[in-house]
């Protein structure tokens, strides 16, 4: 088959939404992009598809130049958030169209229809209508259709946003059985952070403009390039604290700026990525699961450094629990244990892992 090669793509209408994006999904690779909803995710994949037409840039598959070709002539297969079937055939004639549309021979058709059903578990819907037939059970319709058609591509545009959690996670898994999406470059968009970080072999976080990191999943959540990336990467959010630097007696804390006796001391090692700065904005990261709950007489473990909240909020979800908690005016959310319970307005002490911190600059936005 062969890759996607996305080369100085610019699209916009009002406002530019893609500008001069570059992007190459190698052949069986298995790419997410991800970002909030509104930001161009959508729009790329139908500039792929030749449903838009691009300003400026060019979309080469496979070594060949397509980006002026219209969409029947591209090898590209698109499953759309929408489902987009056709509400008058068979869930088989919807399977099927695109072989149909080619006029691949009858016996053909039935075979890969048939092997294709089976793989998702619809063969015993084949002879339904969509409208007979429930809406995880339409998104594997519309994936079916996709990938009987044999692309050089495939665009996967949320195709299980809207399914509820447990047809979601079944779903996930068929993602990364699936063989045909193993055998060309796979280019799918969502929203939902935990999608992209179980399913990308890389990810790329779309921002304004375009795609403002790439890598791979553990490379996106442990080291963000900026705000933006630690801000919508991860559930629950990551802390951002504004703070100011201070040097005291040869050392550099961060004091938060919303008041309150909330600070930080660095370590030799941070205080280094500062470049010597000795005062300053800053915007200090720390994700939920660096901040634990001190509970029945725990101490501080290495590196931690303890201190006092008032709880605002207690969630218990089962496998772990969410704590947001009024810490010297600021507020901070932690992952609490499963068998925690917390009540409003309870003192509590937390225990924060230092060496886990993410510095931000605060006017660029940029790691540091």
């Amino acid at each position: 088959m062969g890759n996607l090669q996305i080369e100085g793509l610019c699209k916009g209408w009002d406002f530019p939404v893609l500008d001069r994006l570059d992007l190459t999904v190698e052949e069986g690779e298995f790419f997410v992009v991800v970002g909030p909803s509104g930001i161009g995710k959508t729009t790329l994949l139908r500039l792929v598809a030749g449903l838009e037409a691009p300003d400026a840039g060019r979309i080469i598959v496979a070594g060949k130049d397509i980006t002026a070709l219209p969409p029947y002539r591209r090898r590209v297969a698109m499953t759309f958030e929408s489902y987009a079937l056709y509400p008058h055939m068979s869930v088989y004639r919807n399977i099927a169209s695109p072989l149909i549309a080619r006029k691949t021979p009858k016996a053909q058709i039935e075979t890969r229809v048939r092997e294709v059903a089976k793989l998702l578990q619809i063969e015993q819907l084949l002879e339904r209508k969509p409208g007979e037939i429930s809406g995880g059970q339409k998104q594997r319709t519309a994936l079916g259709r996709t990938l009987i058609s044999d692309p050089e591509i495939f665009l996967l545009d949320e195709p299980i946003s809207h399914l509820d959690a447990k047809i979601r996670h079944e779903l996930r898994e068929q993602f990364h059985n699936l063989e045909a999406l193993r055998k060309v470059a796979t280019l799918y968009v969502t929203h939902d952070y935990s999608e992209a970080l179980s399913l990308g072999d890389r990810v790329g976080m779309m921002g304004a403009g375009g795609l403002v990191q790439i890598g791979t999943p553990r490379e996106l959540f442990e080291k963000p390039a900026n705000l933006f990336v630690a801000r919508n990467l991860g559930q629950p959010g990551m802390n951002i604290v504004e703070t100011t630097m201070a040097r005291e007696n040869d050392k550099l804390s961060l004091h938060a700026l919303a008041g309150g006796t909330l600070q930080f001391q660095l370590s030799p090692a941070q205080a280094g990525r500062l470049n010597g700065k000795n005062s300053g904005a800053i915007s200090l990261g720390i994700r939920p699961q660096h901040i634990r709950v001190l509970v029945n007489g725990e101490t501080a473990r290495q590196n931690e450094q303890i201190i006092d909240g008032t709880v605002d909020v207690f969630e218990a979800l089962g496998a772990t629990s969410i704590v947001i908690a009024d810490v010297g005016g600021t507020t901070l959310t932690a992952l609490g244990l499963p068998d925690e319970t917390l009540n409003y307005r309870q003192q509590i002490k937390l225990a924060v892992d230092t060496h886990a911190f993410h510095l931000f600059d605060s006017s660029s936005g940029r790691a540091v």
